[in-house]
């Protein structure tokens, strides 16, 4: 098994090219079903099986149950809404969709738990009881994604 810091290494670029990716394409609170769409598919890629679950069309829970045994639920969570604002940084990976980017970070939220989610699959018979990751739609406004 490899020490969990070279499984970290080894994710850090696929996490850039994630973030980059929801970076350039932002979607505001309520409409992030293409974002939600984006992880739930890299989910379905990752080197151990997950129970994926849509609640709502905005957002992704995944279960990773550890092969070490039973034992407790452990939570993670990332949020993946953007805001209604123009970026003006002229970063090749600037958003595409005018008058709405990623200014508070939810974009790296979003791809550095897609990075935790990979290695901690990688790490799976290590883990006792099951691993719930949350990507939450709405966290910037109220009501928010988190009922």
């Amino acid at each position: 098994m490899q020490p969990i810091i070279s499984l970290i290494a080894a994710v850090q670029p696929e996490v850039v090219q994630w973030r980059r990716h929801i970076h350039e394409h932002p979607y505001v609170a309520y409409e992030e079903q293409p974002t939600a769409d984006y992880v739930a598919d890299l989910l379905g890629c990752m080197p151990a099986p997950l129970d994926i679950r849509r609640l709502t069309p905005n957002s992704v829970v995944a279960d990773l149950r550890g092969g070490a045994g039973e034992g407790p639920m452990y939570a993670l969570r990332a949020d993946m809404d953007a805001l209604p604002l123009q970026e003006e940084s002229g970063e090749p990976f600037s958003s595409k969709r005018p008058g709405v980017m990623h200014a508070c970070g939810h974009d790296a939220h979003t791809a550095m738990l897609l990075g935790a989610v990979k290695v901690l699959c990688q790490m799976r018979n290590r883990i006792r009881g099951t691993v719930r990751f949350i990507f939450q739609h709405a966290e910037e406004v109220s009501p928010s994604g988190a009922k």
